[in-house]
């Protein structure tokens, strides 16, 4: 059985993610976004090394993997592998200052 843990941080960004993209993009996107990030965190948790591993400077972050959203591939999942799924960090926006958003 897999299993997807989100920390809280990344429910934050989930939630802040998809109220931006309801605002620019209307209520419908919005709720795509969701599912669409929901059924990434599922296929993750199957195949928990399918993320390209980061290559971060910091080694805090080294077995950090991104992989995007289905359908909105500019949204980046941030996990860690575990050993029956994945640990969900971070959602960010692709265009954003990643490493330095992370290493906080």
């Amino acid at each position: 059985m897999t299993e997807v843990f989100v920390r809280a941080r990344a429910r934050r960004d989930i939630l802040s993610n998809a109220a931006y993209i309801e605002e620019h993009g209307g209520e419908e996107t919005a709720q795509r976004f969701l599912d669409a990030t929901q059924s990434t965190f599922e296929a993750l948790a199957k195949m928990p090394k399918l993320g390209v591993l980061c290559a971060f400077r910091s080694p805090a972050l080294r077995h950090l993997r991104r992989w995007p959203v289905k359908g909105f591939e500019n949204w980046l999942i941030f996990y860690l592998p575990k050993r029956r799924g994945v640990e969900i960090i971070h959602l960010i926006h692709g265009a954003r200052d990643i490493e330095s958003l992370l290493d906080r």
